[in-house]
């Protein structure tokens, strides 16, 4: 088996992963806020602040809301991988439109970042709203997993640079009698 074989069927592989996270991701997080009252309060490690009453309806629809602002940065970034599989499933391995799904990742990563970040302040002020006055919390905070999603999105950037560069090349190369 060549290797262009095995990058297609892996390729296959991958982008019915990317496909049923797209599905899953977003129906565990509803499902995740729908019964948050229930979990058991080691379930609460995600959240910024634990709650210290039961969040009715309405909050925990903004919670979910919330939560979606960096699951939709994840779900573009899903398909901007299915769109880079489908790719290579075709064989189409050094192409400008491989460097735009890399450009496009790189690109996600670094929203992802800003939106967690985002996230942060907004669910800590959702969760402490029942508290009395006083006792609620606006919370910030630059943890690691934001640093490591600036330092990836930087580096894929970078990647794209450079398979651009050598792609442009390689045209050159090509159209040179």
């Amino acid at each position: 088996m060549d290797n262009l074989v095995r990058i297609r069927s892996a390729s296959r592989a991958f982008n019915a992963l990317c496909l049923a996270l797209m599905g899953l991701v977003p129906l565990c997080l509803a499902a995740y806020w729908f019964f948050l009252n229930e979990l058991p309060h080691s379930m609460y490690a995600p959240l910024p602040v634990a709650p210290s009453a039961e969040l009715g309806h309405g909050l925990r629809l903004l919670g979910f809301l919330v939560t979606m602002i960096p699951c939709g940065v994840l779900l573009y970034a899903l398909s901007r991988l299915r769109r880079l599989f489908a790719l290579y499933r075709e064989g189409v391995i050094f192409d400008i439109r491989n460097v735009a799904c890399y450009r496009d990742l790189g690109k996600s990563l670094l929203c992802w970042a800003g939106a967690a970040f985002l996230q942060t302040p907004l669910l800590s002020m959702i969760i402490t709203l029942p508290n009395p006055q006083g006792t609620r919390l606006l919370m910030l905070g630059i943890g690691s997993g934001e640093l490591e999603c600036l330092f990836l999105g930087g580096l894929v950037l970078l990647i794209s640079w450079v398979m651009d560069e050598g792609r442009r090349l390689d045209e050159e190369q090509a159209l040179t009698v």
